[in-house]
Order: structure tokens, then sequence, then C-alpha cells
């Protein structure tokens, strides 16, 4: 089974091709986290937030995810840098979790790259998604 395209909205897409020319100019060492997130923007396919499928995780996104391996559950919500607090629940797109959460649909197992190879998860729940909420100004 051929996994389906990776779908974005465009303000999604500009706000992180932005941040990551920001961070780059910044220096702030995160040069091989950035370099997969441009690999993965990429790859995308860039819709208007309106037409954005509403089992996918876009940026602000809130949900429920369920690792494979432990069979543990927990919330998350996929922010900017700049706005996690790292209260446990809050998850970087910057980090290699926030750039497998981005784009994920609910009920796919989806990859995490960790340092020893893969970690698999799967979306349960999105309790909130701004494009399916309309909310297109986050």
């Amino acid at each position: 089974m051929v996994p389906e395209k990776l779908h974005l909205p465009k303000s999604d897409f500009e706000r992180l091709n932005e941040a990551i020319t920001v961070a780059r100019e910044m220096g702030d060492g995160r040069d091989i986290i950035l370099g997969k997130l441009k690999k993965k923007l990429k790859s995308a396919e860039v819709v208007l937030s309106d037409k954005m499928p509403k089992n996918t995780v876009t940026m602000n996104s809130a949900g429920k995810l369920l690792w494979l391996d432990t069979k543990e559950v927990r919330l998350f919500w996929l922010g900017f840098p700049s706005a996690v607090d790292h209260d446990g629940n809050k998850v970087s797109v910057f980090s290699s979790l926030g750039i497998a959460l981005l784009g994920a649909r609910v009920g796919e197992a989806t990859a995490q790259e960790v340092p020893t190879g893969h970690r698999m998860f799967k979306v349960l729940k999105l309790l909130y998604q701004p494009e399916a909420m309309r909310d297109y100004h986050l």
C-alpha cells in the first residue's frame, strides 16, 4: 500500500518555511531537524485551508496518539517552537515527533524517527484541527 501524499494547508506551508528560514538565520543548531522538516515540506501537496482533509494533523491541531510498542495513549498539541512550553503535551514541529505528526492521518500507522530507528504511533482522534473549525487565523 502506497501512503497518501502529505497534504498541508497553504498557511502552514508558508509559516513553516518562514520559521525554518528564521531559525537557520539565527543559527540555533537545529540544521539536521530543520533539513528533515524542509524535505517533508517539499513533498507536500499544498491545499487551501477549506479543502484540508479533516482527518489530518495540521499546525495547532490537538489530539490523542497511541504508541504501538507500549500501548500508551497521550494527548498532543502540535505547535511552533515559540508556543511550546514543555508541559508534556505540546509538541514542537521542530522535533522528530512534531515532524512525524505533521500530516499524519487518524488511524494510520506513522513512524517517528528516533536514534535507534523508528517508533510507530497512530493518531487515534483529532480533538481539534483549526481548518475543520474554520480557525484560519491561527
